[in-house]
């Protein structure tokens, strides 16, 4: 019995020196991106998501991508929703180029057509990967990922910027939308 309570203890005091250590994380291995993509003010917009992280360590964070009224050329009511994670992202030239360096042509529907040249060191991009969890458009059923690449000239802090996206349906990407005026909120951190 008595060796029994001294087990016991010597366990109990094991455990709790175990719970009083503090948690220990790694440090970013490079400075990491903070960025929010949202609606620019008092232009309605269908895209919301945030993240942080760089391509070496990693990304965190995601959003939502719901096409509905305020969508180029959808009527009223939800017609898709997409959940998005961030998954690269940072300076073209310098943190990726998922594309050739040039000028691409992103098609409007509602917005004209727009002409947006990728240059290094000027680009910012992100690089999202979107899970459709509800849909009434038969072209993108429930369950289909989709992998989007969004591009606007980087400006630190917030401000509003004209953002276009392309698509890869897994042949690389091309100019899908001119996404139009949106605000973005890119930082830097050490």
């Amino acid at each position: 019995m008595k060796s029994k309570v001294l087990m016991l203890s010597a366990s109990l005091m094991v455990a709790a020196a175990w719970l009083a250590m503090p948690a220990t994380a790694d440090s970013p291995s490079a400075p990491r991106w903070s960025i929010v993509l949202t609606t620019a003010p008092g232009l309605p917009q269908d895209v919301w998501y945030s993240a942080m992280g760089n391509n070496d360590d990693g990304w965190n964070g995601g959003g939502s991508i719901c096409i509905n009224q305020l969508a180029q050329g959808q009527p009223n009511g939800e017609q898709l929703t997409i959940l998005i994670d961030a998954i690269e992202g940072g300076i073209y030239g310098v943190d990726g180029a998922p594309v050739a360096p040039g000028t691409y042509t992103s098609p409007g529907i509602e917005l004209p057509d727009f002409d947006y040249t990728v240059t290094t060191g000027t680009t910012f991009y992100v690089i999202t990967e979107g899970y459709i969890v509800q849909s009434k458009l038969p072209a993108f059923p429930v369950g289909t990922v989709l992998t989007s690449l969004w591009m606007w000239d980087y400006q630190p802090g917030r401000n509003n910027v004209h953002v276009v996206m392309m698509v890869d349906f897994g042949f690389g990407f091309f100019p899908f939308l001119n996404e139009g005026i949106l605000m973005a909120n890119t930082r830097l951190h050490p």
